[in-house]
């Protein structure tokens, strides 16, 4: 499995306060050598300036997303890509791509932090722990600044450093490194996915929303000069009247066409506009197809 996969998708049982220092960057415009050669530490000090003090990430905070079928709790043997099946009739709510079905996934939810370590409404961050790995998105609602970060292959998940921490460097991945991954072509309509197995889990300071959060049209841009910004287009129909366009072709699994993300949707797991506006949906499509993603 690759990084971005590890990276895309995302409760929490407890939100783990910390003390954590604001590093002052501000007016730090890095040569294109440093872009190339910047540490995960000082990535994470970028994006303390915009979202705050970061969180203790762990999955051990995270909750696991229930694999069903017919609402019945269902297992699949382990095999290389982990334990799952690419079948997505095997279970009733199927990921986007990888394996459709696949236990053990699980999903967390952070608050954000202000500097005296209390809640900052205006920020969240979402982790996502899967085969092994921990993938976190920060989010801050009033101005779409987000950041990604990924722990490295085979570090322990459920107590990584903070920023400022010893070992910081050797648990998360560079920005090169992430941003390589092309999180944004991905994360192109939203920095978060929503799919049917992700959208079973609900906020538990919260039940009517849902754990991953609903950004609609909301302003979304991505810290970090590693990173491509999210492709927008001039396109005004009935299409985009709703949606950001969403090009995505990994989405192998489920039917998440282009205009699909972000939602709402009426109902957030059983949706079809495979016969809405068929002539502005190819506007969109021929669109896409002059990105080359």
């Amino acid at each position: 499995m690759n990084n971005i996969q590890k990276i895309i998708i995302f409760s929490f049982v407890g939100i783990v306060f910390g003390s954590c220092n604001k590093h002052d960057i501000t007016g730090y415009v890095p040569a294109v050598n440093d872009i190339n050669n910047r540490t995960a530490l000082e990535y994470a000090y970028e994006c303390e300036n915009e979202l705050g003090p970061l969180p203790r990430f762990s999955c051990s905070d995270a909750i696991e997303v229930p694999t069903t079928k017919n609402g019945v709790p269902v297992s699949f043997p382990q095999g290389e890509e982990g334990s799952g099946s690419t079948n997505p009739n095997d279970c009733d709510h199927p990921w986007a791509f990888g394996m459709a079905c696949q236990t053990g996934n699980k999903i967390g939810r952070y608050a954000g932090l202000n500097l005296d370590g209390s809640e900052n409404s205006d920020v969240v961050f979402i982790t996502f722990c899967r085969d092994g790995g921990l993938g976190v998105i920060g989010y801050k609602y009033s101005t779409g600044q987000t950041c990604f970060f990924s722990i490295k292959d085979g570090y322990n998940t459920n107590n990584p450093p903070k920023p400022g921490e010893n070992g910081y460097n050797n648990a998360w991945m560079s920005p090169r490194v992430v941003a390589d991954d092309k999180c944004m072509n991905c994360h192109m309509a939203s920095p978060f996915l929503h799919t049917p197995a992700v959208n079973q889990l609900y906020n538990p300071n919260n039940t009517s929303e849902l754990l991953v959060p609903m950004t609609g049209n909301n302003p979304y841009s991505i810290i970090g000069a590693e990173f491509q910004q999210p492709h927008t287009t001039g396109i005004q129909n009935s299409c985009t009247s709703c949606h950001r366009p969403q090009c995505t072709q990994h989405f192998e699994n489920y039917p998440l066409d282009e205009l699909v993300m972000p939602p709402p949707f009426q109902n957030a797991t059983d949706f079809d506009h495979s016969t809405i506006s068929n002539a502005d949906r190819q506007a969109i499509r021929d669109w896409c197809n002059t990105l080359n993603l």
